[in-house]
C-alpha cells in the first residue's frame, strides 16, 4: 500500500438538489460547462489533477500547497465573474476545502484522512468560500497575497483530534483580522510546476529575517501586483574562461539554470529570452526590474580551465539594488549537475522556499554525462545563431554526438527532431539527405525522444498533432511541457493555438498573458495573430482586426502572415469592408506566390484545422464574403460547377462505401479506398498504403492521414468518364486530383 503527502482539494456545489429541481437540464448543462472551461484548466494550470468526480462535486490532489490554494482562489473568483452575467436563480456557488495530509495511492484514487478532511473543510466553507487547514495556513505563510482568519480548532466527523481550521479572507480589507498579510495584492495566476525539482534546503529561516525587503520597495514591480510568488530573472552569465569559444558553456548553464529554478514551487521565473536582451550589457538592477517588472536579479559568471569549473553567483534586490546572497561554487567539469543543483538550492534558501528533499535532482529529458551535455550545449549555442546551411548541419552533427555519448538524452533526441523538422532543401542537401529522409528522421527521433520527454519533445509533437486535426491531445501534451518548463514562452505560445484550434477561445487569452509574463518583448506578432484568432473563434470580428491590424503584416514571417492574413480577411468580410479586404488578399497572394496558384478556401482548409466544424465554417463563411473563391482556378478548370456535390452527397456516395480508380495528378497511379460509416479510411495509392479518418466540412470532403497534413477536396461527376475506367467521379484537391467510381 503506497502512502503519499498531497495537497487535496475538496469542491462542492452549494444547493445542488434545489437548482437541479427547479432547472435539471439548464443546471446540468451550466456545471458541465464550469467544469470543462473553468474547474479542469484552472486545476491544471496549478499541476493538480482531478481524481474523483461526483453528481455535485469533485477532489483534486497536488503536489504543491501554494497550488492549491492559489487555485482554489482562481476557482472562487472565476466563478463569481461567470455569475456576474447570469440571473440569480441560475448562479452556481461551490464550497472548497484543503487539507495537507498523507494519503492512501490506490491507482488514480486516495483515501485517508488527508482527503477526509479536506471534505470536511469544505462543509464548513460559506458558499463562494474557502476553509483550509492549520497545516495549509501554515505552509503558505508570506508566500500569498490574501489573509487568513482563524476558525479555531474544528471537531470534524470521524476525525479524532480536533483540526485548525481558517478561512481565506479574499477581501485585502480584511487584514486586520488575519493571521497573515501580504504586502502585495495578487490579480491572476500562470501555470504552475508539476515536475519539481527535488533539492534539500539549505539555509534556515532566521538566516532570511536579515534579509527581508522593507515593507515598501523602492521601485514598486509588475511581479509584485500581478503574482504573489517571487519573482526571478537569470541574466546571462559571464564567461570568464580565457577560450571565448566556451560562451557557448556561458549560455546553455545560464538556460538550464533558469529552468531548474522554474521548477522550484513558489518562485515565478522569467524566460531566458527574456533576460537575453541584457547579455554584454550592464543596465542598473532598478532599470531591469522596472523594464521586466521583476523582484530579483540572479547574474554571475562561469569559468573553466581544463575540467576546473568556478561559477560565482549573486542575488540582488531589482527595488533596492542591494545584495541579498552571493556564493562561489567550485568542481570539476564531472561535476557540472552538482554545481547547478548547488546554487538553485542556495536561492531558494535566499528566498525562503520549501522544496522537497530526500531524492536526487532530475532534469526532464536530460542526462548524467557531461560529455553529452557539452556536445548539446555547444549544438545549441551554433542552432540558435545559424545563418548558413553549414552551420545548420555542424549544429546537428553535435546533437548527433551527444545521443551518442548517451542514448537516453531525450532533450538531445527532442532537438535533434527540430533540426529535421526545420531542414529546408538547403540544409538537406549539406546534411547529405533527401526531403524525404529528413522527413522520416522527424519521427524516428522522436520515438527516442519519448523514453524521457522534455519541453521540446511535447511541443513539436503537439504542433504535428494540430496539424493532423488531433488538438485534443496536443492540448493535454502541452500541459505536461508547461509542468517541465513554466519560463518556455513558446509553451504557453503553443497551448493558445491548439486551443483555438480546438474551440476553446476563451481560454486562449490566459496563456498568451502567461506568455507576455514570462517574456515581455518577443513573438509579438504571433501573440497578436493567437488573440486576434481568439476574438474571431467567439464571433468579435472587430477585435480580431485590431489585434491583426497591429502585426507587422510587411516584415513579418512569411508563415505568421499566411495565417494571420486569411483570419483578417475573412473578419473584413463578415464586417462588409471588402475595399479593406482586397489589398489584405493580395498580399495574401504575395504570399503564397504561386506554389497554391492564389489563395482559395481549398488552402484555407488545409492549414486551418478546426476540431469543429462551426469554426472552419465561420472563417469561410467571411472568405467567401470577401471574395475568395472556394477552389484555385486551375484546380476546378474544365469543372461545371452544377456537376459539383454537396456535402450530403458526399456523405452518401463515400462513407460505408468502397471506392476504386486513379490518381491522375500530378502522376498516374491506381487507387483503392474504403471509407466505413463512421469515416475510417483505409487507401492505398500505388505501393503505398495508410489509413486515417474522413469527414464532410461543409461541401468538401477532408482527409486526415498521420504524419501528413490534413487535406480536404470537393467531389464533381466527370461528365468526361469512360465507361469502365472507374472513372464516374472526380475528387479535386490543392495539390493533386483523382478518377474513381464506388465499386461497392
Amino acid at each position: 500500500m503506497d502512502r503519499k503527502l498531497s495537497a487535496i482539494l475538496a469542491a462542492d456545489v452549494v444547493g445542488y438538489s434545489a437548482l437541479m429541481e427547479r432547472d435539471e437540464a439548464g443546471t446540468f448543462e451550466r456545471l458541465r460547462a464550469g467544469r470543462k472551461e473553468l474547474f479542469e484548466p484552472e486545476i491544471a494550470r496549478h499541476h493538480g489533477h482531478i481524481f474523483k468526480l461526483m453528481g455535485d462535486g469533485m477532489l483534486s490532489e497536488f503536489g504543491s500547497v501554494v497550488d492549491a490554494v492559489e487555485c482554489a482562489v482562481s476557482l472562487q473568483r472565476g466563478l463569481s465573474e461567470r455569475n456576474a452575467s447570469l440571473p440569480e436563480a441560475e448562479q452556481i456557488q461551490v464550497r472548497i476545502g484543503i487539507n495537507l495530509g498523507e494519503v492512501i495511492v490506490d491507482g488514480d484514487d486516495r483515501y485517508g484522512d488527508g482527503v477526509n478532511i479536506a471534505a470536511r473543510l469544505q462543509q464548513m466553507a460559506e458558499p463562494g468560500g474557502i476553509c483550509v487547514s492549520g497545516k495549509v495556513a501554515k505552509e503558505v505563510e508570506r508566500k500569498l497575497a490574501f489573509t487568513f482568519e482563524s476558525m479555531g480548532e474544528q471537531r470534524v466527523k470521524n476525525i479524532t483530534e480536533p483540526v485548525r481550521t481558517y478561512r481565506v479572507l479574499l477581501n485585502p480589507a480584511a487584514a486586520g483580522k488575519a493571521l497573515h498579510a501580504h504586502r502585495q495584492p495578487r490579480a491572476w495566476r500562470f501555470p504552475a510546476a508539476a515536475g519539481i525539482l527535488v533539492l534539500a534546503l539549505g539555509l534556515a529561516a532566521a538566516w532570511w529575517q536579515r534579509w527581508e525587503r522593507p515593507a515598501q520597495p523602492a521601485v514598486p514591480t509588475v511581479s509584485e501586483t500581478a503574482d504573489a510568488r517571487p519573482s526571478l530573472v537569470v541574466l546571462p552569465f559571464d564567461n570568464l574562461s580565457d577560450d571565448k569559444e566556451q560562451e557557448y558553456l556561458a549560455n546553455g548553464f545560464t538556460e538550464d539554470l533558469t529552468t531548474a529554478l522554474a521548477r522550484v514551487p513558489g518562485l515565478f521565473v522569467f524566460s531566458p529570452n527574456a533576460a537575453s536582451a541584457y547579455k554584454d550589457k550592464d543596465p542598473k538592477p532598478e532599470e531591469i526590474a522596472a523594464a521586466l517588472g521583476v523582484r530579483y536579479l540572479l547574474k554571475g559568471s562561469i569559468r573553466r580551465v581544463g575540467d576546473d569549473m568556478r561559477i560565482n553567483a549573486q542575488l540582488i534586490d531589482g527595488g533596492t539594488s542591494r545584495h541579498l546572497w552571493a556564493e562561489r561554487f567550485d568542481g570539476r567539469w564531472a561535476d557540472v549537475f552538482a554545481l547547478q543543483d548547488g546554487v538553485v538550492s542556495s536561492i531558494a534558501g535566499a528566498l525562503q522556499l520549501r522544496l522537497v528533499s530526500g531524492a536526487p535532482a532530475t532534469r526532464a529529458g536530460g542526462t548524467s554525462n557531461p560529455e553529452a551535455y557539452e556536445a548539446y550545449l555547444k549544438g545549441m549555442d551554433i542552432y540558435n545563431r545559424i545563418n548558413t546551411p553549414e552551420e545548420f548541419a555542424q549544429a546537428v552533427k553535435y546533437f548527433q554526438q551527444a545521443v551518442q555519448l548517451d542514448p537516453d538524452f531525450g532533450a538531445a533526441y527532442a532537438q535533434l527532431a527540430w533540426a529535421y523538422w526545420d531542414a529546408d532543401v538547403g540544409r538537406v542537401v549539406v546534411m547529405g539527405l533527401t526531403t524525404d529522409v529528413a522527413q522520416g528522421k522527424i519521427y524516428e527521433t522522436l520515438e527516442a525522444a519519448a523514453r524521457d520527454p522534455s519541453p521540446g519533445y511535447y511541443q513539436l509533437v503537439a504542433e504535428l498533432m494540430v496539424r493532423e486535426h488531433d488538438s485534443d491531445d496536443a492540448v493535454t501534451v502541452l500541459l505536461k511541457s508547461v509542468a517541465l518548463d513554466p519560463s518556455d514562452t513558446w509553451n504557453y505560445l503553443s497551448l493558445a493555438n491548439a486551443l483555438n484550434f480546438n474551440g476553446r477561445p476563451k481560454e486562449v487569452l490566459s496563456y498568451l498573458d502567461a506568455a507576455a509574463r514570462v517574456d515581455p518583448n518577443s513573438w509579438m506578432d504571433y501573440r497578436r495573430y493567437q488573440a486576434g484568432l481568439a476574438e474571431f473563434g467567439q464571433e468579435k470580428f472587430e477585435d480580431a482586426v485590431r489585434s491583426i491590424e497591429k502585426m507587422d503584416l510587411i516584415s513579418a514571417d512569411p508563415r505568421a502572415k499566411f495565417y494571420a492574413l486569411q483570419v483578417l480577411i475573412s473578419a473584413y468580410g463578415h464586417l462588409g469592408r471588402t475595399d479593406q479586404a482586397a489589398p489584405a488578399l493580395e498580399t495574401l497572394r504575395k504570399v503564397v506566390g504561386r506554389v497554391d496558384r492564389g489563395p482559395s478556401q481549398l488552402m484555407t482548409q488545409d492549414y486551418m484545422v478546426f476540431k469543429n466544424t462551426a469554426d472552419i465554417e465561420r472563417l469561410l463563411a467571411g472568405l467567401t464574403k470577401a471574395g475568395v473563391p472556394e477552389l484555385p482556378a486551375l484546380a476546378k478548370a474544365g469543372m461545371n460547377p452544377k456537376d459539383r456535390l454537396t456535402g450530403a452527397e458526399i456523405r452518401s456516395l463515400m462513407f460505408g462505401h468502397e471506392t476504386r480508380g486513379k490518381l491522375v495528378m500530378p502522376t498516374f497511379l491506381p487507387m483503392q479506398r474504403t471509407t466505413s460509416v463512421d469515416g475510417a479510411v483505409s487507401e492505398t495509392v500505388g505501393q503505398r498504403s495508410r489509413s486515417g479518418t474522413s469527414w464532410v466540412q461543409g461541401n468538401f470532403l477532408c482527409n486526415a492521414f498521420p504524419r501528413e497534413l490534413t487535406s480536404c477536396g470537393a467531389i464533381y461527376r466527370n461528365v468526361f468518364r469512360t465507361p469502365g475506367r472507374d472513372d464516374e467521379y472526380k475528387a479535386v484537391y490543392r495539390g493533386h486530383q483523382f478518377e474513381f467510381s464506388v465499386v461497392k
